[in-house]
C-alpha cells in the first residue's frame, strides 16, 4: 500500500524503545547507497595497491638504473685509462720496423701489456670475464689450430691503471696447464691481489707452449 512503511525499533536496557519509521523507497535508497560506497571503497582499495606496488617497482628500476649508471661510469674510466695507456706506448712501438716475431723475447711495460702476438697455432673463442668485487672469473675454450696434439701453458697477468703487469693466481691450476688435440674449455677464479675495481683495468692473457714460446698473447679489457 502506499501508506505502508518499516518500523525499526532501538531497544536498550536502560531506556525507552525508540521507533523509526522508514518508507520502503528511502530503505531502497539506503541500500543503494550502501551498495555503491562499498564499491566505491573496494575500487579505491584496488587502485590504492596497485599504485603502491607501482611505486615499488619504479624505486626498484631506479636503484637497478642507478647502479648501472655508477658501473658504466666506472668502465668508461677504465676504458678511458686504456686509451692512455696505448697512447703512452704507441711512440715506442713506431721505432721498430718490423712487428715481433712470436720467438723473440717478450716485451716488457706498456709494450707488452698491448702488444699483440698470434702464431695461428692456438685461438681463443668464448671468452667470459666477470670481475665481482675483489674475484675475477675467466671462462674460454682453447682450440687447437695445427694438425699436432699442443701441450703447454696459460700465464694470466693483470693489466693495473699505472700500465703495470701483475701475475694472478687462478685455480684450479690445473686449467692453466693444456695438452690437447682439439680444443679445451677453461674455467678458473682468480683473486684481484690488493686492488679495487677501478685499479684493475685489463686482463692478459699469454698462452705457451711447452718451450716457453709465446703462441698467443693479448690483452682484453675487463667488464661488468
Amino acid at each position: 500500500m502506499p501508506n505502508d512503511s518499516y518500523s525499526v525499533l532501538f531497544m536498550r536496557d536502560d531506556a525507552d524503545v525508540k521507533t523509526y519509521r522508514v518508507s520502503p523507497r528511502r530503505l531502497k535508497l539506503l541500500l543503494w547507497f550502501s551498495g555503491a560506497l562499498a564499491v566505491v571503497v573496494v575500487a579505491a582499495l584496488i587502485v590504492g595497491m596497485r599504485s603502491y606496488v607501482g611505486y615499488r617497482s619504479l624505486l626498484k628500476e631506479r636503484r637497478d638504473l642507478q647502479l648501472r649508471l655508477a658501473d658504466a661510469q666506472v668502465n668508461l674510466e677504465r676504458l678511458g685509462n686504456l686509451q692512455k695507456i696505448r697512447q703512452d706506448a704507441a711512440p715506442a712501438g713506431k721505432g721498430a720496423s718490423k712487428p715481433s716475431q712470436p720467438k723473440a723475447a717478450a716485451p716488457t711495460g706498456s709494450a707488452r701489456a698491448f702488444g699483440r702476438i698470434d702464431t695461428g697455432a692456438i685461438a681463443v673463442d668464448n671468452l667470459r670475464l666477470q670481475l665481482a668485487g675483489g674475484t675475477l672469473r675467466i671462462g674460454f675454450d682453447l682450440n687447437n689450430r695445427t694438425a699436432n696434439a699442443a701441450a703447454g701453458s696459460i700465464d694470466l697477468l693483470l693489466l693495473r691503471a699505472d700500465g703495470s703487469l701483475t701475475a694472478l693466481d687462478a685455480a684450479p691450476a690445473t686449467d692453466l696447464t693444456y695438452q690437447i688435440s682439439r680444443f679445451k674449455r677453461i674455467a678458473v677464479t682468480a683473486a684481484i691481489p690488493r686492488t679495487g675495481r677501478r685499479d684493475a683495468l685489463g686482463l692478459r692473457m699469454e698462452i705457451k707452449n711447452t718451450k716457453g714460446e709465446v703462441l698467443l698473447g693479448e690483452t682484453y679489457a675487463l667488464g661488468d
